[in-house]
């Protein structure tokens, strides 16, 4: 054989080797997405259903009290962790030492956590005036150290990416805590009902996790490492803290300016848009977060499976956003009952928001994949003045000023992203509109079938919502077939091969 005809055959099979790689991660990629995203929507769904029960048997302002308690304790819960298990998932080396660390700092902060949270407690019901929030904080405080007792296992089956075996211990937090709640709730409980049962949903999810991980700490240390894990794990409280703030400043400026009422109000309005799209981009996260470190040195990789990601995520969380804000009337109407009509246009709102800041997650994942959390306090810093600014002015018009300036605050924020991102992976405008074209014009054919739909039939009820939503899946489908007919069966076939085909991954 010839020189040239060698050096081409190696060429050859250089290339096909670096295709077959990129299927198998994709393959990788959306077999551990489904297997979390189902994890989401079994466990989900289970609290979907609790929540419309709940509805019927606690008023809202019951809803608002437990939702300042919630807003305190999930700060508390970033430090809780110390950014440990983002810091153990990264770890390329020296496991055993960085997991010791991760259980031993884990486990003091929340001890000193929950001291705190117990003498905070009357401060924070002063600010948000209400005297009830003080012994219901104290009582959830307790979920602190336990969830501190869960938290390297849970990162272990990430860093492993068991997706599947996470079904167990997530539909069994869910479904404890449901069942807890509304057994509570039915026997005259009010808000404490939904205190004890976010404790006994903890318990059990803990439970399974140490069973499932099987990870015992072994106390070998070292300085070095764990001088490590702080440094990354002292970037990730930053990031976590400013995020916080940031994702939760309008629970807060609704809570403290417009009351508990309101805020009950835009809990239940933010529950079915979260359920749906929000929890997406944290199993997404969950997925993407140990796969993309894997390629960290692989730039030309690293894109390849962002505009994957971006593709298959628009592909769902746009018509999704679209259909919730259409089908939001009959929805609350008929599962909640009139009593949360007030919930009706901020749902819509929230549904849109959520959709469009869907894309805009992937990026925080990737600063992390490629150890550069830094990036996301910059990033968050600058998002926060225009957030605060938004938010607060948007409290004149009420809970339906709030959730219709988060449409524009999303907006804002996959702009910000996006620029940012694509300097890093070296990316142009073209590749990224060319990977949402498909859902982007599915979404819009979509909205239009609903608009008129809605227009001349104003469907109520049960049947009502399954005719929008047929009608919906319909339009969305056909157009995609349409328009990108080769994204469909690419998405088909990369489903499909996942679905049926363990991950050697997964095996490892």
């Amino acid at each position: 054989m010839l020189p040239n005809e060698n050096c081409a055959n190696e060429v050859k099979l250089l290339i096909e080797s670096k295709q077959d790689r990129q299927t198998d991660i994709s393959k990788h990629a959306v077999q551990n997405t489904l297997w979390a995203y189902m994890s989401f929507v079994l466990g989900k769904g289970l609290t979907f259903v609790a929540t419309i029960i709940l509805a019927r048997l606690l008023a809202p302002e019951q809803f608002g009290l437990m939702g300042y308690c919630l807003i305190a304790i999930q700060y508390l819960d970033i430090l809780n962790t110390f950014g440990m298990d983002t810091a153990l998932i990264s770890r390329r080396d020296k496991l055993e030492q960085a997991a010791n660390a991760a259980f031993g700092v884990s486990i003091g902060m929340s001890i000193l956590l929950f001291g705190l949270a117990w003498f905070s407690a009357p401060a924070i019901a002063a600010f948000f005036d209400e005297a009830g929030v003080i012994e219901l904080f104290r009582l959830l405080a307790f979920v602190l150290p336990i969830s501190a007792l869960a938290m390297v296992p849970r990162a272990m089956i990430k860093r492993n990416l068991r997706f599947k075996a996470k079904l167990i211990p997530d539909i069994g937090h869910n479904l404890a805590k449901g069942l807890a709640s509304i057994l509570l709730a039915w026997s005259g409980f009010g808000v404490w009902s939904l205190v004890w049962g976010q404790l006994i949903g903890e318990i059990v999810s803990t439970i399974a996790l140490w069973w499932i991980a099987r990870w015992r700490p072994t106390f070998r240390f070292e300085r070095q490492v764990t001088r490590e894990m702080l440094s990354f794990g002292g970037h990730m409280i930053s990031v976590g803290l400013v995020g916080a703030l940031r994702n939760n400043i309008d629970y807060l400026f609704v809570g403290r300016i417009l009351g508990a009422a309101a805020l009950g109000y835009y809990t239940i309005a933010y529950r079915v848009p979260e359920l749906i799209i929000r929890n997406l981009n944290f199993v997404v996260g969950n997925v993407a977060h140990p796969l993309l470190a894997r390629l960290q040195a692989d730039t030309q990789h690293l894109r390849s499976v962002y505009f994957s990601y971006i593709r298959y995520i628009s592909l769902f969380t746009f018509p999704a956003g679209v259909g919730l804000a259409l089908a939001a009337d009959p929805f609350i109407r008929f599962f909640y009952t009139a009593k949360w009509e007030a919930a009706i246009f901020p749902m819509q709102c929230v549904a849109l928001a959520l959709a469009i800041a869907s894309i805009g997650h992937v990026p925080g994942v990737l600063y992390k994949a490629v150890n550069r959390p830094e990036i996301l306090n910059q990033t968050t810093l600058v998002k926060m003045p225009a957030t605060i600014g938004a938010l607060w002015y948007a409290t004149g018009w009420g809970i339906d000023g709030v959730a219709a300036s988060q449409v524009a605050l999303a907006i804002f924020y996959v702009i910000l992203d996006s620029i940012v991102v694509s300097r890093i992976i070296e990316f142009r405008l073209g590749g990224f509109v060319k990977a949402l074209a498909p859902a982007l014009s599915g979404s819009a054919v979509m909205a239009m079938a609903l608009v008129l739909l809605n227009s001349s039939v104003s469907p109520t009820g049960l049947a009502g919502l399954i005719f929008l939503i047929v009608v919906g899946l319909v339009s969305y489908l056909g157009t995609l077939a349409f328009v990108s007919r080769e994204t469909v069966a690419q998405a088909y076939t990369v489903v499909m091969r996942a679905a049926v085909t363990r991950s050697s991954v997964a095996r490892s």
